[in-house]
């Protein structure tokens, strides 16, 4: 494996899309006669042909398009390498800074910090909650080393990850004309939810985002009001102003306690993917990589 040489795997990778050797080399730092060496020598010890040369140029063939793959592959693992050594050999008292949405927040992040503070207890955890449109911006302009948010749409320039899916409810008062539809196995349509007057999350909130997507191709009705708290919600639904759709996370203990009642939505379409997006390397470094860590491990065994 000595032969395998770092230079040469990044030549492989400016192959892609470049129309000679001579630019790739040029774009991978390598003088084109060692750029040419490296390449006969890669094709002698693979066996394989990893260029094709013609009079237009010269382009990779489709085995060397695939080891050029594997190379981006094993070079996005050496940037992790070097980047979390760096970040490991200062991480004895780490801060990290965390945005996340309310959801999350409240009802996930404890138990993901509870974890990273077993297995790394120096590192102190800054979280900041709000609505995932904020978090995207708070990870974007980098106040946020890592966010964690329930919007269906990521910018491009961010990486991600899912970490879980979520179910919303549409949850009414135990005595809404809606409360004994499960008990007769009857549904509302999305067109009667659509019409209905909801109570619902400001605008960039991530379950906001998910209801206007799934209800866009409907008439929809005026929210009988907007309200930026989770629990806010939770007492207005309760106090009879109107329905609302929220994380099944969020509302489990009202529904077991009786205070909500979960409506059956025909065809049952409020699904979404609760994320992890970081900027900058592939994959999150640090303490950063620590949180997403325990933010992916199965339940403790005390919980399950």
């Amino acid at each position: 494996m000595d032969w395998i040489q770092v230079p040469t795997l990044r030549l492989l990778v400016a192959l892609e899309g470049s129309p000679s050797v001579g630019t790739a080399a040029r774009n991978a730092g390598i003088a084109q006669p060692n750029a040419s060496r490296a390449i006969a020598l890669l094709e002698r010890r693979t066996g394989l042909r990893v260029i094709e040369r013609s009079p237009r140029g010269s382009f990779l063939t489709p085995d060397g398009r695939l080891l050029a793959s594997w190379a981006q592959e094993v070079l996005d693992s050496l940037e992790r390498f070097a980047l979390g050594a760096q970040a490991l050999a200062g991480s004895g008292n780490d801060k990290i800074a965390v945005g996340a949405s309310q959801t999350i927040a409240e009802y996930m992040a404890p138990l993901w910090i509870s974890r990273l503070k077993r297995s790394h207890p120096n590192v102190t955890v800054m979280l900041h909650m709000h609505n995932s449109e904020q978090v995207l911006e708070g990870v974007t302009d980098g106040h946020f080393d890592i966010g964690f948010i329930e919007s269906p749409h990521v910018p491009g320039h961010l990486h991600q990850t899912v970490i879980r899916d979520d179910t919303l409810e549409v949850v009414v008062a135990p005595d809404h004309q809606w409360a004994g539809l499960a008990d007769r196995c009857e549904a509302i349509s999305l067109e009667q939810l659509a019409g209905t007057p909801l109570v619902t999350r400001e605008s960039g909130s991530g379950t906001r985002a998910l209801v206007d997507e799934v209800l866009s191709s409907q008439r929809r009705a005026q929210p009988v009001t907007e309200l930026n708290s989770t629990s806010a919600i939770i007492r207005a639904v309760r106090e009879k102003v109107g329905p609302a759709v929220l994380s099944g996370l969020v509302v489990e203990e009202e529904i077991s306690s009786g205070h909500l009642v979960p409506v059956p939505v025909r065809g049952s379409p409020f699904v979404r993917s609760l994320r992890a997006v970081w900027a900058g390397p592939t994959h999150p470094v640090g303490s950063a990589a620590h949180l997403l860590e325990a933010a992916f491990r199965p339940k403790d065994p005390a919980r399950a």
